[in-house]
């Protein structure tokens, strides 16, 4: 360091730091105000893990799997709570961690626990009960969302109040929340209802010039952000007698540490599969939203990635989704060849990591499977049977997850000119043969 200044690599640590402690202040407030679920997550019996690319379909299967009655869950990825415990990018500068590496369990478990739901709504009640019972969970998320805005739990208890006592339909989580966050910016004008997981209805029309992460320097929880939603604590001994269900993009690349988090469990892992075409085409999309920056790597590299630099400042810093090993080697490149990239590189870590994950039992699930109505429902009875879970009556729609576009067939085929090349390059499709997935036969890719 010369004189004050410091380096890209002590800023972006400074960066970090600070997020971290603005988290752990209103995080520490919503534990006084009210209680997790007691135990460790060493008494985790049952784990299910979801691992895919980013853009695989993950968010939809893990969503089926937590609206189970017999699942607790966290509502969206656990990423930000490995963030918030110092575990993100490895020593090459990826979202790969070395199987050894050191971390707080007890501190990990403690945040994990403070989560963790089932999948059992909890009523609206606008008394004291109800409101630190919503207030608290809110909070909680609101710390990984907004770790710097110096957010009460005061503040965020009398919001909720107001929305559970004035919200004209107190049984829409997103109504109730959207109402919260209303009265919550007019001491925080920057929490912004646009990059909330919301109905269009429920968010703003955004200015081309906001675009860029909701904060800057570090990202605790990426955009999209999950909305809270009154979920039911687990009860005395649910962490022994029912699943656990996760997911989280970056597991791709640190599939032992799973082991390491719940070392009581039998682990079982799906691999969800889907075409790269398809997953491309996602990230593509992702990649040009508001939502979804991961990492601030101005202080490494200055970004120049055609179809995503033109967006603005924020496009030359700001990477999207995960950091796959060698990601360095395309921050010059086209975007869907970035996009290729991640799609080759998190679905060869999960190849070449499943061995050493430690899992009980691994099963291979084509997304497509999932979402073709003609095979759907015996797929969705084979993931709950391989999950030990009793098979339910199905549901007649899919939810809508984290889209970035209204969902439809083979979307892909739109943007063929750019997607095909990048899918076929060799990396990438040696990957996506492994994986069942040849271009010769892409007529039947949707």
């Amino acid at each position: 360091m010369t004189g004050d200044r410091m380096t890209g690599s002590q800023v972006t640590t400074s960066a970090r730091e600070a997020s971290i402690a603005g988290a752990r202040r209103l995080l520490r407030q919503a534990d006084a105000a009210g209680p997790a679920p007691a135990g460790d997550l060493s008494r985790v019996s049952r784990l299910v893990a979801v691992v895919s690319s980013s853009r695989g379909g993950s968010s939809l299967l893990h969503q089926l799997l937590a609206d189970h009655p017999d699942v607790l869950s966290i509502a969206g990825e656990h990423t930000a709570l490995y963030r918030l415990n110092r575990l993100d990018r490895g020593p090459d500068g990826s979202d790969a961690l070395p199987p050894d590496v050191g971390f707080d369990h007890a501190q990990f478990s403690a945040d994990f626990l403070g989560l963790l739901r089932s999948s059992r709504p909890a009523g609206p009640d606008p008394g004291p009960a109800g409101v630190d019972g919503y207030a608290v969970p809110v909070a909680r998320r609101l710390a990984l969302q907004w770790p710097l805005e110096g957010i009460e739990y005061s503040s965020v208890r009398e919001a909720t109040a107001h929305a559970l006592g004035t919200c004209a339909d107190p049984t829409d989580p997103a109504a109730v929340f959207s109402r919260l966050l209303e009265r919550l910016r007019r001491l925080h004008p920057r929490l912004d209802p646009d990059v909330y997981d919301l109905p269009a209805a429920l968010r703003r029309r955004p200015s081309p010039a906001a675009f860029g992460p909701p904060t800057d320097g570090y990202c605790i929880e990426e955009p999209p952000f999950v909305v809270p939603r009154p979920r039911a604590l687990p009860g005395p001994g649910d962490l022994s007698r029912r699943v656990v269900a996760v997911k989280s993009s970056v597991d791709a690349y640190r599939l032992p540490l799973l082991r390491r988090l719940m070392p009581g469990a039998w682990l079982r892992i799906i691999h969800l599969t889907r075409n790269p075409a398809a997953s491309v085409n996602g990230l593509y999309d992702g990649w040009r939203d508001r939502g979804f920056f991961s990492y601030d790597v101005s202080d490494e590299v200055r970004l120049s990635i055609a179809g995503y630099r033109e967006l603005g400042p924020a496009a030359r810093r700001w990477w999207n989704f995960d950091l796959p090993p060698g990601w360095r080697e395309v921050v010059d490149s086209p975007l869907e060849v970035v996009c290729a990239a991640q799609w080759a590189g998190a679905h060869r870590a999960i190849l070449e990591g499943l061995d050493d994950a430690g899992a009980d039992a691994v099963m291979r699930l084509p997304f497509e499977r999932l979402v073709d109505p003609a095979t759907r429902n015996r797929t969705l009875d084979a993931v709950f049977t391989f999950a030990g879970l009793r098979n339910l009556p199905h549901q007649e729609r899919l939810p809508v997850v984290m889209a970035t576009a209204r969902p439809g067939p083979a979307r892909w085929r739109r943007r063929v000119d750019l997607v095909a090349p990048a899918v076929r390059e060799p990396a990438v499709a040696e990957v996506a043969a492994e994986l069942g997935y040849r271009w010769k036969e892409n007529a039947r890719w949707t």
